[in-house]
């Protein structure tokens, strides 16, 4: 069995907007150890993974700038999708062409490009274990991460009791997967059930993949079919580009894991963070004596739990507090941390406005 990687790097970032834009998405943006996110996660694969066996998932508008990034990797491991349509499409494509070219008994392991895990080597166990479990059970893997606070922003998994042959391998069978829940919901169901925040690590015997996309995402199958019969034909690109035209943007974990009762979790015993947006700063950079993180040129009274990053000019407060504040020059954006879900619609309504597509 054949061990896969698949990084998917074809988003645009819009939880860092407006530092992560149209032209410079968070892919080039710069983690918290100083590398660029893409080569980071690149660097992190590259000792478990054979160049020839990753792969990397991207739109057009990226691919020469990533291709610069990581120029070890073959052309023929990209995965060019021609327009973003979110990652359950993005999966759906790489699972198609990689199982047309690779063969079918493949298992493959997804992974964004916004993490931040500093301790290598227990980050390469925990990748054993898990393609052992997929091998072992035939059953794809999330790896899970504790809860270090209520966190609506991410995914949440519900593990059932942990059968006696998992806890050596620490893995629990998911009763239920919840993208980005409310307090409410996180409150209530960590009174009964043992939760864990969704990584987005994904391991999954890659024929699976297309199977859950056949059972629980009909319009996409649709695509992906007609496309699997362009392949070795000179229309591929055209069917692709077509086929892409149809279909929604939804993303992996609405579209399949909220449906799926058949998968399992494993603990991630490592520290790992999400690094792609503006609060998941506050885990990296040192706060002022008002428990500010400042970036810039800034002066305040009275401003306290705020997010300030300024790269143009004096940034002045006075009386605010818990906001995040960001001046990139042409665009300054403030709004409550509790409020960071709402940029992507913020974003949206700016798509639909000719007067404002030049901003993002």
């Amino acid at each position: 069995m054949k061990n896969i990687a698949l990084i998917l790097a074809g988003g645009r970032g819009k939880r860092f907007w407006p530092h992560s834009r149209f032209n410079k998405p968070k892919q080039f943006l710069a983690t918290p150890g100083g590398n660029i996110m893409l080569r980071d996660t690149f660097e992190r694969l590259l000792p478990y993974f054979n160049p020839e066996d990753i792969y990397i998932a991207t739109i057009e508008d990226l691919f020469q700038p990533i291709r610069e990034i990581i120029p070890e990797i073959d052309i023929l491991n990209y995965i060019i999708e021609p327009v973003g349509k979110d990652t359950a499409a993005s999966m759906a494509l790489a699972a198609l062409l990689i199982t047309h070219y690779r063969g079918k008994d493949i298992n493959i392991a997804i992974f964004p490009i916004d993490h931040y895990i500093p301790e290598k080597e227990k980050f390469y166990q925990l990748l054993d274990s898990s393609f052992q479990a997929v091998l072992r059970y035939n059953k794809p893997v999330i790896v899970g991460i504790e809860p270090k606070r209520k966190e609506p922003r991410y995914g949440y998994i519900c593990a059932a009791t942990q059968p006696d042959h998992f806890r050596q391998m620490n893995l629990y069978p998911i009763n239920l997967f919840k993208e980005k829940p409310d307090f409410h919901w996180i409150e209530q169901y960590s009174k009964k059930n043992q939760l864990f925040w969704n990584s987005a690590i994904y391991i999954f015997p890659a024929s699976m993949i297309l199977t859950f996309i056949e059972k629980y995402m009909p319009a996409l199958d649709n695509a992906i079919k007609e496309i699997a019969l362009s392949i070795g034909t000179l229309s591929k690109s055209e069917v692709i580009k077509t086929q892409f035209r149809k279909i929604d943007s939804i993303s992996f974990e609405y579209g399949i894991l909220e449906k799926v009762n058949d998968l399992l979790v494993i603990k991630g015993d490592l520290i790992w963070e999400d690094i792609g947006s503006w609060q998941a700063m506050e885990r990296f950079i040192p706060h002022d004596a008002q428990g500010n993180i400042v970036q810039g040129e800034y002066i305040g009274l009275d401003t306290r739990n705020c997010i300030i990053i300024n790269d143009k000019g004096l940034t002045v407060t006075i009386g605010l507090s818990n906001l995040v504040i960001i001046n990139d020059g042409p665009i300054q954006l403030i709004f409550p941390k509790n409020r960071e879900g709402d940029i992507k619609k913020i974003i949206n309504q700016m798509a639909r406005n000719e007067r404002f597509k030049k901003y993002i």
